[in-house]
């Protein structure tokens, strides 16, 4: 079998802005002539995008400059290369078990071939303007390696020819305008239920799942993932937020129990001074965790910039489904810190809620492991499309608002989501529901064709 091919890889560089000093780390790509250093000022000029779209955009330019490699020769124009490596991303590159190019691609689904095209497209979008300007440039380019070379060589090709890669723009301004490569998009309607955990193992899972296994006298369950799991489960956050919580952020204000998600980095920081990321640096010499670097920092948490309703703390809030949650949430809570929270060590302090066993953040790789193994303690089967990881739990707190009746704004603004498309899959109709509705349709129409032919018969 042929050796896949390796141009390139990824590393993670610390970038110093100015005479702050202040480190910013992000991806870059090194190739055998060293760091790619176009893609280095893409990353740096892109710094404030969330992690997963700077390492969905490295990603997709290594791939390109793999691509570019295993095709030397083959294409004597940018135009035909990017519409064959578009192509490839859906098709693959092995055919009976075998691969000349050594790439060893396979087929890719439409929607994560689109973003990798979009990711491309937007890097040399950006090569192009900026090659056009050169002349007029405080710092130029240096010396262009080879696979800067084959780069600036597409981004002539695209001054020159207008866009020649992908899709994704569907601006209303540029509604006569189309990109040379296209999107392969199928028309989808979810009308199968999001996959969301059983209501009915519940309680089974926070009662059983989560016993500890030896006895302790910090009581026999434990309070942390079971606080987490109420969190997704009544309270319909992600993961990712709830480990975001500190221990600051649970009040009692007017006999309600509110629960506040703050901006990692913009929100407001307690005593009103200063934002999270000013405060965690000043306070306890810490980063946002959502700063960290998910490949090498098992604190990593993701932040999927949920719809902020307090533009003054800049947080949003939690709402419990059923309001009756919220005060056991209030209980549990109270007792976690009285009993069971373990603080940090000395000159390791730090604000987060929940800890490990040696007083650090928790992790989100922790509670997935533990969150698996009470899955299995209960006789379930620990799979997504069953429910059964963490995210099931936020699915079954949509699903539960659309049982109640509630209309589509309101899981909106309840599940914090920026858009009310992303809200459709909770009150689409299942197949299940259209058999039914169909029969329905179907029944009237029989009653009323009755109906009819007996007003008829009267008549006569």
């Amino acid at each position: 079998m042929p050796t896949v091919l390796e141009s390139s890889h990824r590393e993670f560089r610390a970038f110093v802005a100015d005479s702050t000093g202040i480190q910013i780390t992000l991806p870059v790509i090194v190739t055998e002539h060293g760091v790619l250093d176009q893609f280095a000022r893409y990353m740096y000029l892109n710094r404030i995008k969330s992690r997963s779209w700077q390492e969905s955009a490295t990603f997709s330019l290594q791939l390109l400059l793999e691509y570019m490699e295993a095709n030397q020769g083959f294409y004597d124009n940018p135009r035909a290369l990017f519409t064959a490596f578009s192509d490839t991303l859906y098709t693959g590159t092995v055919s009976n078990s075998s691969d000349p190019s050594g790439l060893w691609w396979q087929p890719r689904q439409p929607d994560d071939a689109g973003k990798l095209i979009g990711h491309v497209t937007r890097f040399t979008d950006w090569l192009a303007a900026v090659n056009e300007g050169a002349k007029l440039q405080l710092n130029p380019w240096q010396q262009a390696n080879r696979h800067e070379e084959r780069l600036n060589w597409a981004a002539y090709s695209h001054r020159r020819d207008n866009a020649f890669l992908a899709h994704l723009w569907r601006s209303t301004s540029q509604t006569k305008q189309s990109r040379a490569v296209r999107s392969r998009t199928m028309p989808v309607e979810r009308q199968t239920p999001t996959k969301a955990f059983p209501e009915e193992h519940f309680e089974l899972l926070v009662c059983e799942g989560f016993r500890r296994r030896s006895r302790d006298s910090r009581g026999p369950t434990d309070l942390r993932n079971v606080l987490i799991t109420y969190l997704m489960h009544y309270g319909g956050l992600r993961l990712s937020e709830a480990l975001s919580l500190w221990s600051d952020d649970v009040s009692l204000e007017a006999g309600e129990v509110i629960v506040r998600i703050y901006h990692p980095e913009y929100g407001r920081a307690p005593g009103g001074q200063a934002n999270r990321a000013a405060y965690l640096q000043s306070q306890y010499g810490l980063q946002p965790r959502n700063r960290l670097v998910k490949a090498t920092d098992p604190l990593f948490l993701g932040w999927k910039n949920g719809l902020i309703t307090d533009p003054h703390r800049r947080c949003f809030e939690v709402f419990f489904y059923p309001y009756e949650a919220g005060l056991v949430f209030a209980g549990l809570w109270r007792d976690y810190h009285l009993k069971q929270r373990v603080k940090p060590k000395v000159g390791e302090a730090h604000p987060y809620a929940f800890t490990k066993r040696d007083g650090q953040p928790y992790s989100h790789r922790m509670f997935r492991k533990a969150h698996k193994l009470a899955v299995k303690r209960i006789g379930l089967v620990y799979e997504k499309m069953e429910g059964t990881t963490p995210h099931g739990h936020r699915h079954a707190y949509g699903q539960r608002l659309a049982r109640g009746g509630a209309d589509p704004l309101l899981i909106k603004n309840a599940m914090h989501h920026a858009s009310i498309k992303s809200s459709q899959t909770y009150t689409q109709r299942t197949t299940t529901q259209m058999r039914q509705d169909l029969r329905d349709l179907e029944a009237r129409l029989r009653s009323q064709h009755s109906e009819n032919s007996h007003d008829l018969l009267i008549k006569e």
